[in-house]
Parts: C-alpha cells; sequence; structure tokens
C-alpha cells in the first residue's frame, strides 16, 4: 500500500530511516535482555530443582550406609519411615511450587503455611522440621552399637539444611515475576517500531516486495523472542516448554525407595495406607513382609 501510495504521488508515507535507527536499538536491548533474564531464571530453577532432588537421594544414601549393619526390625522402621517423609517431601514441595494460587500470592510465606483442602496438612517447613526430628530420633531406632555418630548426623543435618535452602530459593522465582514497568515497556516500544518500521525501510526500496518480505521475518523474529521470554517466565507449569518436574521426582524417588529397601509394590502398598500414621504404616508393611 505504501509503495502504491507513493507511485501514484498520492501521498508520501515513507520517512528517513536514521531517526527510525534510535529506536532500533532500544527495542534490540530491552528484547534481548527480556530473553537473557528470562533464560537465566528458567536454568537457574532447573539447577536449583536439581541440586535439592540430589540432596534428598543423598540424605537417603548416606542413611542408609550408616545404618545397613543393623537388620533389626526398629531399624527397618527408621530406613522406611525416613525413606517414606523425604518422597512426601518432595510430592509437597513440588505441589506448592506448581500451585496456581502460590504463583498468585507471590510470598515467600505460602511455603510457611499448610493447606488441608490441597492436600497439604502441614506446611513445606515444618515438613523439613520433621526429617531434623526423625534424625536426632535415630538412637530410639537403631541398636547402642549401630547408632550415627555425632559427626555423621550432622552430615545429615547440613543436607537437610541444603535442601531447604535450594526449596526456598526456588519459590522466590514463582514469588518474584520479571517486572512489569519493564517488560510492558518493551511491548509497547516492540509494537511501534514493528508499526512504523514499513515507513522506514519503503525509503530505499526499489520494488513493492522487499518491505513486505523483510517484514515478515523481522517480525518473526523479534515477536518470537517475546513469546519465548513469555514462555520461560513460569517453569512450574505443565506445558510442553516447562519442566519435566514428573520425570526427574520420579527417578529420585525411585532411588530413596531402594535406598529404604522398598519395592514398587511395597511402596504402592504404603501409599494405600498413607492415611494412617507412619509408625501404623510400617508396621503393616514389615507385618505384609513376613507374610510373603
Amino acid at each position: 500500500m505504501i509503495w502504491q501510495l507513493d507511485r501514484l504521488d498520492i501521498v508520501q508515507l515513507s520517512f528517513n530511516h536514521k531517526g527510525h535507527d534510535m529506536l532500533n536499538i532500544m527495542v534490540a536491548f530491552l528484547v534481548v535482555s527480556r530473553v537473557s533474564t528470562a533464560y537465566n531464571r528458567f536454568w537457574n530453577t532447573r539447577t536449583l530443582l536439581s541440586k535439592a532432588l540430589c540432596n534428598c537421594r543423598q540424605l537417603s544414601s548416606l542413611t542408609a550406609a550408616f545404618t545397613n549393619r543393623d537388620e533389626s526390625p526398629k531399624a527397618k522402621i527408621f530406613r522406611i519411615t525416613l525413606g517414606k517423609q523425604i518422597v512426601n517431601f518432595i510430592d509437597k514441595f513440588l505441589q506448592v511450587l506448581q500451585d496456581d494460587d502460590f504463583h498468585s500470592d507471590k510470598t515467600i510465606s505460602y511455603m510457611e503455611e499448610s493447606h488441608v483442602e490441597k492436600g497439604i496438612p502441614v506446611s513445606i517447613m515444618d515438613l523439613a522440621n520433621e526429617l531434623y526430628q526423625l534424625i536426632v530420633a535415630q538412637k530410639n531406632y537403631l541398636q547402642p552399637e549401630h547408632v550415627i555418630s555425632i559427626q555423621k548426623e550432622v552430615i545429615l543435618h547440613k543436607l537437610i539444611g541444603e535442601i531447604t535452602k535450594c526449596v526456598t530459593e526456588l519459590a522466590t522465582y514463582p514469588a518474584t515475576p520479571y517486572p512489569f514497568p519493564k517488560a510492558q515497556m518493551s511491548r509497547i516500544l516492540l509494537m511501534v517500531w514493528i508499526f512504523t518500521l514499513p515507513f522506514a525501510l519503503h525509503t530505499n526500496a526499489t520494488n513493492p516486495y522487499t518491505t513486505p518480505i523483510m517484514m515478515f521475518f523481522i517480525s518473526y523474529g523479534f515477536f518470537g523472542l517475546e513469546f519465548v521470554s513469555i514462555e520461560l517466565d513460569d517453569p512450574f507449569g505443565c506445558d510442553d516448554n516447562d519442566l519435566d518436574i514428573k520425570e526427574l521426582s520420579g527417578v529420585i524417588k525411585a532411588g530413596i525407595l531402594a535406598d529404604s529397601g522398598l519395592t514398587m509394590k511395597h511402596a504402592q502398598f504404603l501409599e494405600m495406607e498413607n492415611s494412617k500414621s507412619t509408625k501404623a504404616v510400617v508396621n503393616n508393611y514389615l507385618t505384609k513382609i513376613e507374610e510373603e
């Protein structure tokens, strides 16, 4: 249209591109910085999630290694109880991270509260405290000659502290979205720049097809980067581009169950008994093992 209006001497809509070049720099900076920030947020959350899950597995593995010489029923109860609590902790903190209400709440205090209506009767921090308490209570389960030494117990406590730290840092990402004023400015300037770009490109155009072709690829590139940023902003969803939390946590939980001496069949039995107290669940499990 710009070409036809200019060719027929109806109106001259094109203008010198030098002034438009100044806006190019600003738009490019805002779009690239937005993508860079979203990409860094995505990989930071991926790293923290991996670290939290690996520390959970290490907590389970070290506990099994420290107590493997004690084959008493109480020692088995201790290992199974710890494994069950770690798996429950993983399930609950991942559930909170994926909760839409948490993303709307945008406060870390959400991790300190219980949500009975969502199947989280105890807060995430209280679940971490239960792990601390169980490690401290290991003397009530293990035989005197197999009690975990103070030095080894400190290692386990440090791992729980690292897990809690990673979970807390993970919670800051959904609670702290990309600054809205900066995102708004980026999108407005991008729209203005794209809308006015054909008038600047037409100045040096030699045929009516050059500008539309260039506009297609330029618009595709810049708007594509903006949509990539939107996709990467929140990695704790269920979209194809979000973190595959179920797959990542599933491998770790299977390892934790193995450390506790559980098979998937027995793990399903414990899951069905989940409404009962932990001690009752484990006692029922040991009875089932004896029957088999």
